[in-house]
């Protein structure tokens, strides 16, 4: 009966509409997934969300005719091209990746890559190239800091500034005190590993190589802990990043659980172009 008065409620709900676009927040014991009466309910970032299916009222003949939307489509094909390229960057440290991301990773790594397609000052709009853009001199302020997990960025991790020193391939700070330094999980963990990742990332030619560090695994009763890493260097060198991988587990006796990847971390530490 409870249910059915709630469904009730979102079909009154949806015949009551606006011209506003709705999204909003589910507070309720019920738990729905789907489409009902023209509301979406969908879990994102750990919240369950409702939105309302919109209507442009736009037809795909106005939308190909109608002048006013020539800048839309050549942004449209700016993006496309970004989706394509974002299919490798995503690979440049997939085992990190793997570990330390959030639903909205792949949007923005997305929004990432056309942020870099803007700095192309040379072609117009519809026709910048991500090629381009990657000789800005902006570059490394673009793609500094990129976190695969947004939930838990190296500055909510890390208490101290987390930089790659390319000049003597070093990682700084070298060391870190377990307790005081870092921030960890919410749920049991005893356990953290950090990994350091060189990859080389050939844009216009949609490859890349990567060569990762040893694993550095501590118990959280440690209290300091040296970050001296062994990684061999990179062959080739089109655009290097190198990238800062944080993951907790909880180990009881011999069996170790890694914690879901929520909870880790990945970073770009370091830009070489």
């Amino acid at each position: 009966m409870v249910l059915k008065c709630y469904l009730l409620g979102i079909l009154a709900f949806a015949n009551f509409r606006k011209n506003n676009f709705i999204m909003a927040k589910v507070i309720s014991n019920v738990k729905l997934r789907g489409t009902v009466g023209g509301i979406t309910f969908y879990k994102a970032s750990d919240q369950d969300l409702a939105r309302e299916k919109g209507d442009s009222g736009i037809t795909k003949k106005q939308f190909a005719e109608n002048p006013i939307f020539d800048r839309i489509k050549l942004h449209g094909k700016e993006f496309g091209r970004c989706s394509l390229k974002s299919k490798i960057f995503r690979l440049l440290v997939k085992p990190f990746f793997d570990r330390a991301k959030d639903v909205s990773f792949a949007g923005r790594v997305n929004q990432l890559l056309f942020e870099i397609t803007e700095e192309d000052l040379t072609n117009p709009l519809g026709y910048r190239l991500i090629e381009n853009g990657l000789q800005s001199p902006y570059l490394s302020e673009i793609l500094l800091g990129f976190e695969g997990n947004r939930l838990r960025p190296m500055a909510k991790v890390c208490r101290v500034p987390v930089s790659f020193d390319w000049d003597t391939m070093v990682l700084q700070p070298y060391s870190l005190h377990l307790t005081q330094d870092l921030v960890w999980p919410e749920v049991d963990a005893n356990l953290v590993e950090f990994q350091l990742a060189f990859a080389n990332w050939d844009c216009a030619g949609n490859s890349f190589e990567t060569s990762y560090s040893n694993v550095i695994q501590v118990a959280r009763e440690d209290t300091i802990v040296d970050l001296s890493f062994e990684i061999a260097p990179l062959p080739h060198k089109d655009l290097w990043l190198a990238f800062l991988f944080i993951g907790f587990s909880n180990q009881v006796r011999r069996k170790e659980k890694p914690l879901a990847r929520k909870w880790n971390t990945v970073t770009v530490v370091g830009v070489r172009g």
